[in-house]
C-alpha cells in the first residue's frame, strides 16, 4: 500500500526535508541535520507536523 501525503507534504519537500514512511504517511524526519535542528529549537522554536494524527468532520447544509 502506498503512503498518503498530508496537506503539508509539498511544503516539506520544497524546503528540502528528508521524507520517511511513518504510520502510513510520508512525513519529514529532518531538514538540515539533527545537530543544526537541535540548536535551532534550543535557541528559537521548532514545529512538528502532526496533521496525520487527526481528521476533521464537517457537517451542515452549506460547506
Amino acid at each position: 500500500m502506498e503512503n498518503q501525503n498530508t496537506a503539508l507534504t509539498h511544503i516539506h519537500e520544497s524546503l528540502g526535508a528528508k521524507m520517511v514512511s511513518f504510520a502510513g504517511y510520508n512525513m519529514p524526519v529532518q531538514y538540515q541535520g539533527v545537530n543544526i535542528e537541535h540548536i535551532n529549537v534550543r535557541e528559537n522554536v521548532g514545529v512538528f507536523d502532526v496533521s496525520h494524527m487527526g481528521e476533521f468532520i464537517i457537517r451542515g447544509k452549506v460547506l
